[in-house]
Formats: C-alpha cells, sequence, structure tokens
C-alpha cells in the first residue's frame, strides 16, 4: 500500500508536465526510477494509465479515472511537506536550553541574556536544574552541562572551565582541629551533592602532590546554591564554584579550606543530540558563550 501511494504521487506528477523526464526533474528522481515507478503501478492495477509515442503522453482512459484521486494525494502530499518546512523555520526562532541552575548568577547568564537582545525575534525557553535533564524526553535543543560527559551518543562542544574551591565558615572549622593535609577532610562533615560522587583530587600548588578523598555526607541536596547555602549556615564542606562565593570570601564570611591544595577545575560542555541537526541560532548561541569565556588575544 506504500508504494502504491508513492506510485500514485509519481503518476499524477508525469500526468502533470505531460512527461516522464520533466516529472523525474520536478521530483528530484531519475528518468529510469519515475519510468519504473509508473511501469509497477500499471502493473498492479492490471491497465495502461498513458497513451505513449515518441513526442508526447496522453492519459487513457483509466488513466483519467484515476487521476482525480493521484492529484488529491499529490497536494495532500505537498501542502503537509510545505507546512513542515514552514514550521521548521518558525522553530529555529525558537529554543530551548538547559542550564545547571548555578548558572543563574554570572557571567553566562549575561551571555544569554546578551543573546536575547540580538535575537529580538527568539523565545527562548530555559530549564534551570542540576541534574542532568534528558533532552530526548524533555525536547532540549541545547544542554550546559558541568563535569564529564557519560553518553557519547550526544554531540559535544567544550565551552570553559570552572574554577571550584573547598570552602567552610571560620566557626565550622573552629570545631576542628588545624587541617593540614586533604586526608583531614575525609571524616568531617560535608554537604554533598546528589547528582556527584563523594570524592576530591586535590593538587598541591608547590609540590604537584596529587591526593584524592572519600568522605560520606551528611547531608545531601540535588542543587549547587542549596548546598552553599548550608555552607554559609555553618553546616558543613562543600566545594562550590569560585565566582558564586567570591563576595564571601572578600568578607571574610566564608574561608577557604587548605589553600595550597587545589581542585581540579570542572569542564563545561555544550551537549546536543547527535541525530538532530544544530540550527543557526544554537550555533550561534554555543558560540557567543564560548567567544564571551575565551576572548581572543589581540
Amino acid at each position: 500500500m506504500i508504494e502504491d501511494i508513492r506510485y500514485l504521487i509519481i503518476f499524477a506528477k508525469i500526468a502533470e508536465f505531460g512527461s516522464i523526464s520533466k516529472g523525474a526533474k520536478a521530483l528530484g528522481l531519475s528518468v529510469a526510477t519515475v519510468s519504473l515507478h509508473l511501469t509497477k503501478l500499471e502493473k498492479n492495477l492490471e491497465c495502461a494509465l498513458f497513451y505513449r509515442n515518441t513526442r508526447k503522453m496522453t492519459l487513457t482512459y483509466d488513466g483519467q479515472k484515476l487521476l482525480d484521486t493521484a492529484q488529491a494525494m499529490l497536494v495532500t502530499y505537498e501542502s503537509g511537506i510545505l507546512d513542515f518546512k514552514q514550521r521548521s523555520i518558525i522553530k529555529k526562532t525558537q529554543l530551548h536550553i538547559s542550564i545547571p541552575a548555578v548558572f543563574i548568577h554570572g557571567e553566562f547568564m549575561q551571555c544569554i541574556t546578551a543573546f536575547c537582545d540580538q535575537y529580538t525575534d527568539l523565545t527562548l525557553h530555559i530549564t534551570c536544574d542540576d541534574s542532568r535533564t534528558d533532552l530526548i524526553a524533555e525536547n532540549v535543543d541545547i544542554a550546559f552541562r558541568i563535569g564529564e560527559l557519560s553518553d557519547s551518543s550526544f554531540k559535544a562542544r567544550y565551552l570553559f572551565s570552572l574554577a571550584r574551591s573547598i570552602v567552610a565558615t571560620p566557626y565550622f572549622l573552629s570545631q576542628y582541629q588545624t587541617i593540614t593535609h586533604p586526608k583531614d577532610l575525609v571524616d568531617m562533615k560535608w554537604i554533598g551533592l546528589s547528582m556527584r560522587k563523594n570524592n576530591r583530587i586535590l593538587r598541591h600548588v608547590g609540590t604537584k602532590e596529587e591526593v584524592e578523598i572519600s568522605y560520606q555526607p551528611y547531608i545531601y541536596v540535588n542543587n549547587v546554591e542549596a548546598s552553599y547555602q548550608l555552607v554559609k549556615l555553618g553546616s558543613g564542606l562543600a566545594a562550590p564554584p569560585d565566582y558564586l562565593m567570591q563576595e564571601d570570601i572578600e568578607q571574610q564570611n566564608i574561608v577557604e579550606v587548605l589553600p595550597e591544595w587545589k581542585l581540579e577545575p570542572l569542564s563545561v560542555y555544550a551537549v546536543w543530540p547527535a541525530n538532530i541537526p544544530i540550527n543557526g541560532i544554537a550555533h550561534d548561541l554555543i558560540e557567543k558563550i564560548y567567544e564571551s569565556f575565551n576572548p581572543k588575544i589581540v
């Protein structure tokens, strides 16, 4: 049945132009393919649809009876394709992105704002969630993700690195003996993130020694900002992004723990489904964010 639909559309196009070669050109098919499909349709229907000679093709009586049905199918097909293309063009001015909620503050959101100012016709849908959104289920065009990428079926583009530090309040640290080594942090109270492993790798600034520690949080949250708020309330240790706590560090509301030991920065990526071609606006957004965090040196 599906093949007959294809054959009918081809038949209608041949009848419209009165020529197999012109019909084939209009359909973007080879003359041989169109001729073969017409032959198969006539064989399936057990009748001739055209009178043929070297100069032209004219419809037979059976061909004339079939033409209305075939033309209606052709119109349905062509109008459906045209409508789809128009909706696809409209969709290019709509974008659904997913960002970590922690990016609500800082330069990342400033980039989004500037981008929206540039594309005044753009309708932008933003999902803010530190947990990783299912791109397919949520119909997301681009997801911006922090840390390692576990699913290689998606396309990805590195954007920038996110510096972070282990911090706590002075009051919280006063309840423990002086901390001199990363291993001293293992048995302290940590605020854990449900979407991240409970381990950290620290590297000494001078000696380059690396130490990996594992710990058991006594509070779990699924939001980086929530973990930081608990830190500020003196509830434990956490490692939020540096930009989030700059003002509190300056005011000494919180302090960096073991400042001579640094955490490896986390990489931030743009991720999108591999089977969906990225449209112009989506590409422009990724480039704008990359250029903002990686300015060219003149």
